[in-house]
């Protein structure tokens, strides 16, 4: 009996361990850290995280991409507004679709540096770190009036849940969101049946082929893939003005069409101060649907 219970304590400190170790990830330099059951791989190519899976698993909770088209997968970080982007998009290649410039390892904590080679934006830093069933992720920069984007790219089978608060400037409870030919936030057209449902302060949605993006205040986003699910929380803030984007609806999905076959679940900052500024996002995976807890 005290065997088996050592061995037992044995297996769950190397589960709780959390240490990044290189790996290779679809032929590519990768790194990857267990916590509590869970498998996070950031790429060392793509300078992001591109999976999370469960232990003895291969079912990936974030979107797969190659690096053949614009989006590369898993996390997106980027800077906006999008608007001081030149051009507007794609996004700058320093942020979306460069290898790490340096990687460090300490521990727990994996450090990705961006390159920078267009000094019209920041240089940015990137790190991941587990904390129990928590995977912590902070983007870094410094200078500029900027505000920070934490995007996590979800296969298009994932149903999404977030809350809707009706105020006198906000009648549906949420906006949408410039997107493609549509310039201006609206407040007063609902989202299409074909997408979403809304029951009381809930809002779901889903990928149906037709573009959206829809903004509500700052909260934690719940999304469900097949037997899993992944939260995605607001985390720590430093360096950032009183001034937010988007009217303060700091918590966005995105729907993708035919030729974008994911959803994207995306958490914004303020803006910054112009001083070093700092935004972590933090993803939370759980079998079942994740909000009994």
């Amino acid at each position: 009996m005290l065997a088996l219970l050592a061995l037992a304590l044995c297996l769950l400190s190397s589960l709780s361990a959390a240490e990044w170790t290189p790996v290779l990830w679809r032929g590519e330099k990768a790194w990857q850290s267990t916590s509590q059951g869970w498998v996070a791989t950031v790429s060392e190519e793509r300078s992001r995280l591109v999976s999370i899976t469960r232990l003895g698993d291969r079912r990936n909770l974030l979107y797969e991409s190659s690096r053949e088209g614009i989006s590369w997968g898993g996390h997106r970080g980027w800077l906006g507004p999008q608007s001081a982007w030149q051009p507007a998009w794609p996004p700058p290649r320093d942020w979306e679709s460069s290898t790490a410039l340096k990687v460090t390892v300490s521990g727990s904590l994996l450090t990705l540096t961006h390159p920078h080679t267009d000094r019209q934006y920041p240089a940015l830093t990137r790190t991941y770190d587990w904390r129990g069933d928590v995977l912590h992720c902070r983007l870094s920069w410094q200078g500029g009036r900027f505000y920070g984007i934490h995007i996590v790219q979800l296969p298009r089978n994932a149903t999404v849940t977030v809350r809707r608060a009706v105020t006198p400037e906000l009648p549906l409870g949420y906006a949408l969101v410039p997107i493609y030919r549509r310039p201006n936030i609206l407040v007063d057209v609902p989202l299409a049946h074909v997408l979403s449902r809304t029951e009381g302060d809930t809002v779901t949605l889903w990928h149906a082929n037709r573009n959206e993006k829809v903004a509500f205040f700052p909260q934690t986003i719940f999304a469900r893939i097949g037997k899993y699910s992944l939260q995605m929380q607001r985390g720590e803030e430093s360096g950032f003005s009183s001034s937010v984007p988007d009217r303060g609806l700091l918590t966005q999905v995105y729907l993708g069409d035919r030729i974008n076959p994911f959803i994207e679940i995306e958490q914004l900052s303020p803006y910054a101060k112009g001083r070093p500024a700092s935004t972590e996002m933090l993803l939370r995976p759980q079998i079942g649907d994740g909000r009994s807890k």
